[in-house]
């Protein structure tokens, strides 16, 4: 009966042991995780462009693979918007007056890379910024300027 109750004790420091080595492992998983990325970024655009011609623009939207977009673009216009925007920032809430509709309505996984050609109306200095709705978050890139010069 001696040696039952050994067992018995033993056997329960065990599972013992193993729930606090599981638990143990399982918060270091929790802290190790670190946070998923949620970001757009300009990739590549021109600097000064000639009127009548278009200037290339790429930008990524970063995201953990089981995201999705509904809305992509580049939002452009003569009047500078510089301050820092929010993910609660819709494009209503900016002072760009334009944009391209080739991905501003859909579905796109991410994450991505996009590209589009612009082809500016009119002379001067054009500020942008590449935008994305992911979820219920407004993505914004930091804004950036291009010269749009006639010669």
């Amino acid at each position: 009966m001696k040696n039952k109750i050994n067992y018995l004790f033993l056997a329960i420091v065990v599972f013992l042991c193993l729930i606090f080595y599981n638990y143990q492992s399982a918060q270091k998983s929790l802290k190790d995780t670190g946070q998923s990325p949620l970001e757009i970024t300009l990739k590549s655009y021109p600097e000064e462009v000639k009127l009548g011609n278009s200037g290339s623009f790429t930008w990524k939207i970063n995201t953990s693979p089981d995201q999705i977009a509904t809305d992509t673009t580049i939002f452009w216009g003569p009047i500078s918007s510089p301050s820092g925007l929010l993910v609660t920032d819709s494009p209503d809430a900016v002072g760009y007056p334009n944009r391209l509709n080739d991905y501003y309505s859909g579905t796109f996984k991410l994450p991505d890379t996009f590209d589009l050609s612009i082809k500016f109306p009119d002379p001067g200095n054009i500020y942008f910024r590449a935008y994305a709705k992911v979820g219920d978050n407004h993505l914004w890139s930091e804004e950036k300027i291009i010269k749009v010069t006639t010669n």
